[in-house]
């Protein structure tokens, strides 16, 4: 019976162990914890260099040593296994009765406790004895305590397990929170520089922020005592136990003190000698070696042995069993007669050498004890059968050969070694071998020595399982009994294949693995369910044939186990198969589940299909027979497993008359060389098709086809996209590293709206090279264009070889090719042009009869439609169009941009209107217009600052009045280049509105003579349009200023402005053809001063100006939509200035008071034309320099009116206008009207 903890002993465990004493650290999940202890996760035993993580995802440090392998310990891990039959733990645990291996595995053996054996030295230590030998796992090494105590390099570090009550910091509170009474589940723990005392050793765990924190910082709990210690072995490479824990203290939340008690090994040792026989040490000479009721006795020589006289032991008392001792045949070997019946209690047999145990003749003698252990190398034929009732337990590295008679009763638990089962018929012809055999440790073999010996339902496969090796022979199962991925079935015999028939009633499930990579040709497979049944793999395999005649078969990859069973979606391990030939029956159906691949042969037969999910991966031939399915599906949302991309990749070949039917969102990578032709159709996601296929294919709304294919016609939905590249790793181009590619058609393309073929190209001096689209047969984009995005590299150059400035069909490259009918509108450019830097590129079509047959890619010979990628040529008049010629001695074409491309007919070339140049894209205009149009508004806004600023109050004192005005603005630009159409020159308009408010904020001193400051604020849109052949573009701007202006006034009336600015640009500009292409941030600073004397003459005053300013502008680096990178050089711009301004107050008029200004001047631009570098983002030496305008020298007169309407509001009226100068015409001809109103207070 299962041991349960009685309340004496958790009461005494918590004395010895205070309930508040170790906890887990307050920053590594629990689940790490208990992964740690139960081997599960990422820590299987032997793993090294694990790197265990935080809470928050940050690392807490690394396990500096192969991962310790825990099972030893039991699963309560109050005990822990160090021979075969002998446990350790404290004394004072006397509550449990038996333990239990494997962290809960099914088919696991429950073992009794028939003897405590305290240590009578009075330390706190016990080595019980178990009835059986334990074979679900390995004892552990022991090492001498004093031996780590001198030697800490050797041994440095030291983990634990155990299951005391647990409690983990909580950070926020930094107290204990309980998680779980004692022995309910097990956590593990990592220690470092522990202190020694004479018999014992103590460690502190202590918190996050503490230097000496391990990643599994953990302290002894109550329940926690007579758990296991472990120290590493650096030298001999393995852990090895150290001691028990027995109690511990508790100094705060961390910082508490664990003991663990040395091992006794003396005592230990002492235990196994007292229940422990002489060897049996027999030579051959003597002969048989008879086994009887009192003594083994060989000739002369007899040796005592320890049993018991019941038939079974488990009719013994402990007691009793306690009496039996173990027993080992170390002689030269040789053939034991059992004269009788014997039971060996809880003894173990162990066999040194090669033995022959058979039945006395017609004693029908049988063996019953605690187990067999056969040595390495060694061979022992066992003849004689067990009682029902009893289990055979074998470990020991040997081969046990069972070949006895009859049907044996007992069952056979194997933990190491070789068990062949070669059971003999009796006279009825009634054989087996054993009731069950159950599999154990991961580390047996039992091998089927003949026919009939077993049925599948006997076998189990327990904790970390084991090899069932058919060796030639058949089997059959219903289902397969098995705890986890250790279960293995495979047939190392490469003579005789063995057939596996699964025929289960039910739904199942295998873990294990079938075959071995060894024998990967040995083992066949027959799934035959009765009813529409399921069998789902999820361990791997290595199968010769494998017939699926109905049903469902699953092949997939499995969640990574975790400790309380626990999955995380994200956490799978994958699994491979290998199947060599894999028939799916008509009717049936095959499933390849995420995180599987498998590789080999696969026929599908009439009606049958083979589904591949998401996260898949097959390697082989597939044959599709007619009305056969491959179906692929890579939809995220029908998956279990969130770890990686729902993708899934075919790789072979696949043939027949079936079908091929994609789903999902995701990508089916399919690389090969394909006969199927029964047709491909893609419902949804990316087919990423690397080679060919004879099949139409049919690609629905949203889809898109990918790679280097060859498909035979190609029909698209809407929304199709074609890739010829690689979709998973096409990225951006990188020089050097471009290969075109090509997609092939070899029937018709009929296209729906919304196709885009997306192509990669590089266009350069040295190598000029683009993926292309070659279709054999005819071209259907009669709905919609079929639209061509260029992703363009290289540094780029004119494609005019001829310097004609007109496209041919030897120039540029070709981006597709249709060797039937098509039209010259049947492909266009995304947004009609490719950008390389600041240069436009278009597409032109050449019909048949006018492309270039040397340069013929697709399939085929005489004419053919080739679309070409060139450099766009403009000319400042109309553009060249080709002219008829009505008898054409040989046909030509002179072909125009797509637009404008005939369908057929014959052309004599034109010469192109001079000049001509090559185009830019439509932005650059607005880019190079920018400058000029900024500081134009930042000059005009000024002047209307200066304007309000300088008019005086109508009556009263100036230095007893401040006013306040608010003025609206609006107003036009036109601008005229100096450069002409040939050196990119553009002229554009600007129109702006907006708003200025301000006011004097200080007068110092009188009338005659004071200091005076007027502050405005000023906001507005600015809409800048070019005029540019090479498209249509805008910009869009709102500006943000602030501008002052300080005024002396001496006595004598000299007066000196002294202007300052500065202005924030937000904008942006957008094309026709693409819409918003780039974000503007610009910034400028001015200044000016300015010195007048007034002439007065009644109301009217003149008053001579002469001034001088400078306006710096500073526009951001930026990067646009076509990957044009734009950079302006700081643009100065020094001014100087002469005029007059006028002014007159008419007071007590009919229409009340009024006052009239203007202002003229002559302005005079010193600046010197600046330059913006324009070039491409991916390559900057496809970079070039363009001049920009300035807004030139001018004449400029502004009148205005303010009229009163009390003695403290007024309303302004004015209007600017400004005419050019320049010698070379360059400048700004501009107007303005403003209007607004004024407070005095």
């Amino acid at each position: 019976m299962e041991w349960k903890p009685n309340l004496f002993v958790t009461l005494l465990s918590c004395a010895i162990f205070n309930t508040y004493a170790g906890v887990m650290r307050e920053d590594v999940s629990v689940q790490d914890y208990r992964d740690f202890a139960e081997n599960l996760g990422k820590y299987t035993p032997g793993t090294e260099n694990i790197e265990v993580f935080k809470t928050d995802g940050t690392s807490a440090g690394f396990l500096n040593f192969p991962m310790p392998d825990f099972s030893s310990s039991d699963d309560s891990a109050v005990a822990t296994l160090i021979s075969p039959s002998h446990i350790v733990s404290v004394a004072h645990n006397g509550g449990y009765g038996g333990v239990k291996f494997g962290n809960g595995a099914k088919y696991s053996y429950s073992f009794k406790i028939i003897s405590r054996n305290i240590d009578p030295s009075g330390k706190d230590f016990h080595t019980p004895r178990l009835n059986k030998v334990v074979t679900d796992v390995a004892p552990s090494s022991m090492v001498i305590a004093n031996d780590v105590r001198n030697d800490h390099e050797r041994y440095k570090y030291f983990s634990r397990v155990g299951s005391g009550t647990q409690y983990q910091i909580d950070a926020a509170t930094q107290k204990n929170k309980w998680l779980s009474g004692a022995y309910n589940w097990i956590s593990g723990g990592t220690i470092v520089n522990p202190t020694f005392e004479n018999w014992r050793l103590r460690w502190t765990n202590y918190g996050p922020k503490d230097s000496r924190v391990q990643p599994f910082s953990s302290a002894g709990q109550g329940g926690d005592s007579g758990s296991p210690l472990f120290v590493y072995d650096s030298l001999e490479k393995h852990w090895k136990l150290y001691g028990v824990l027995t109690s511990g203290s508790d100094y705060g939340v961390y910082n508490i003190t664990t003991y663990a008690l040395d091992l006794q090994t003396a005592f230990i040792q002492s235990v196994i000698n007292a229940t422990t026989d002489p060897d049996v040490t027999d030579t051959k000479a003597d002969g048989n070696i008879h086994w009887g009721k009192l003594a083994i006795a060989q000739g002369n020589s007899q040796w005592k042995w320890h049993g018991l006289n019941y038939a079974l032991p488990t009719q013994a008392s402990y007691e009793e069993l306690n009496t039996t001792h173990d027993l080992r045949f170390n002689g030269e070997g040789g053939l034991i007669v059992l004269d009788s019946s014997v039971n060996h209690g809880a003894a173990k047999l162990q066999f040194s050498n090669d033995y022959r145990v058979i039945s006395a003749e017609g004693a029908n003698s049988t063996w019953v004890g605690g187990g067999v252990e056969v040595d390495a190398g060694k061979t022992v034929s066992w003849e004689v059968n067990g009682l029902a009732g009893d289990n055979l337990h074998k470990i020991g590295e040997g081969t046990l050969h069972v070949n006895a008679t009859g049907v044996n009763g007992g069952g056979l638990r194997v933990g190491d070694g070789t068990v062949i089962l070669a059971q003999h018929a009796d006279q009825h012809n009634q054989r087996q071998a054993f009731s069950t055999v159950t599999l154990v440790s991961g580390r047996p073999v039992v091998q089927l020595g003949d026919a009939g010996q077993i049925t599948g339902d006997q076998i189990q496969f327990g904790t970390r399982g084991g090899t069932l090796d058919l060796n030639g022979y058949d089997l059959s199962f219903t289902t397969i009994n098995h705890n986890d991925a250790g279960a293995v079935i495979a047939n190392t015999n490469d003579a005789h294949a063995s057939t596996v028939t699964l025929n289960n009633t039910s739904a199942q499930v295998f873990v294990g693995h079938l075959g071995s990579a060894e024998h990967p040709d040995s083992l066949n497979i027959v799934y035959a369910p009765v009813g529409n049944q399921s069998w789902n793999f999820a361990g791997g395999g290595n199968v010769n044939n494998m017939a699926l005649q109905a049903g469902t078969t699953i092949f997939s990859g499995r969640p990574t186990p975790h400790a309380a069973r626990v999955v995380f979606s994200d956490d799978w391990i994958n699994e491979s198969y290998h199947v060599n030939n894999l028939q799916v029956k008509s009717g049936a159906h095959f499933v390849l589940n995420e995180h599987a691949s498998l590789s080999g042969g696969v026929t599908l037969a009439e009606q049958a299909d083979m589904v591949m999910a998401g996260k898949t991966h097959f390697t082989g031939n597939i044959e599709v027979n007619k009305l056969a399915k491959l179906i692929m599906v890579n939809d995220p949302t029908t998956l279990a497993s969130t770890d990686g991309s729902a993708d899934n990749w075919l790789i072979g070949r696949v043939t027949g008359e079936g079908s091929l039917e994609k789903y999902g969102g995701n990508t089916l990578f399919w690389k090969g060389e394909n006969t199927l032709n029964g047709g491909v159709t893609v419902y949804g996601g990316t087919l990423n098709l690397d080679g060919s296929v004879n099949s139409d294919v049919h690609m629905y709304e949203g889809t898109t086809l990918a790679g280097v294919a060859t498909v035979n016609n190609l029909t698209l939905g809407d929304s199709v996209s074609l890739h010829p590249f690689d979709d998973s790793n096409s990225g951006l181009l990188k020089a050097g590293s471009f290969a075109a590619v090509s997609q092939t058609v070899t029937g018709n393309l009929v296209a729906a709206n919304n196709t885009r073929l997306n192509l990669r190209s590089y266009l350069g001096e040295q190598q000029s090279a683009s993926d292309t689209l070659l279709v054999a047969g005819n071209v259907d984009a009669t709905r919609e264009a079929i639209t061509i995005q260029v992703d363009l590299l290289g540094e780029g150059y004119m494609t005019d070889l001829n310097s004609s400035g007109i496209a041919g069909a030897k120039e540029g490259m070709s981006l597709v090719q249709v060797g039937g009918m098509s039209t010259k509108d049947s492909f266009q450019l995304e947004h009609g042009y490719v950008a390389n830097g600041p240069w436009q590129y278009s597409l032109y079509a050449f019909a048949p009869g006018k492309s270039d047959e040397a340069g013929r890619k697709v399939s085929g010979s005489g004419g053919y439609w080739d679309y070409r990628l060139e450099s766009r040529y403009l000319t400042e008049g109309d553009e060249p169009t080709p002219v008829p010629d009505p008898t054409p001695d040989e046909p030509v074409v002179i072909p125009d941009p797509t637009q404008d491309v005939p369908d057929s007919g014959a052309y004599d070339p034109v010469t192109p209107l001079q000049p001509s140049r090559l185009a830019v894209i439509p932005q650059v205009p607005s880019y190079l217009s920018l400058p000029s149009a900024l500081l134009s508004y930042n000059s005009r806004i000024n002047q209307t600052f200066r304007n309000l600023a300088q008019t005086s109050i109508m009556a009263g004192k100036e230095s007893e009045h401040y006013p306040v005005w608010l003025q609206y603005i609006n107003g036009e630009d036109t601008y005229h280049s100096s450069l002409d159409f040939a050196h990119y020159g553009y002229d554009y308009t600007q129109k702006e509105q907006g708003w200025l408010l301000g006011g004097k904020v200080m007068h110092l001193g009188n009338d005659e003579q004071y200091l005076a400051w007027n502050v405005a604020i000023s906001n507005a849109d600015l809409k800048v349009t070019p005029d540019a052949r090479d498209g249509n573009s805008e910009g869009n701007y709102t500006t943000y200023g602030l501008t002052s202006q300080l005024t002396f006034r001496h006595q004598n009336g000299w007066t000196f402005d002294l202007g300052a600015d500065i202005t924030k640009y937000d904008g942006d500009v957008s094309t026709d053809a693409r819409g918003k292409v780039a974000n503007i941030d610009a910034y400028s600073w001015s200044g000016t001063l300015e010195s007048s004397y007034p002439f007065v003459f009644g109301d009217h005053e003149i008053a001579p100006v002469v001034g001088a300013g400078i306006q710096v502008l500073k526009v951001d680096d930026f990067t646009d939509i076509d990957g044009t990178a734009v950079h302006y050089d700081n643009i100065v711009r020094p001014t100087g200035q002469t005029g007059a301004r006028y002014r007159y107050k008419l007071r007590n008029s009919a229409a009340g008071n009024l006052m009239f200004y203007s202002n003229a001047y002559l302005t005079k631009d010193f600046s010197n034309t600046p330059d913006v570098w324009i070039g491409s983002a991916r390559n900057h030496d496809n970079a070039s320099t363009f001049n920009m305008g300035m807004p030139g020298s001018s004449a400029s007169i502004d009148v205005g009116i303010i009229s009163e309407i009390t003695p403290l509001i007024s309303v302004n009226t004015g209007v600017q206008y400004q005419q050019r100068l320049s010698r070379s015409d360059e400048g700004i001809s501009s107007w303005q009207a403003n209007a607004g109103m004024r407070i005095t207070f």
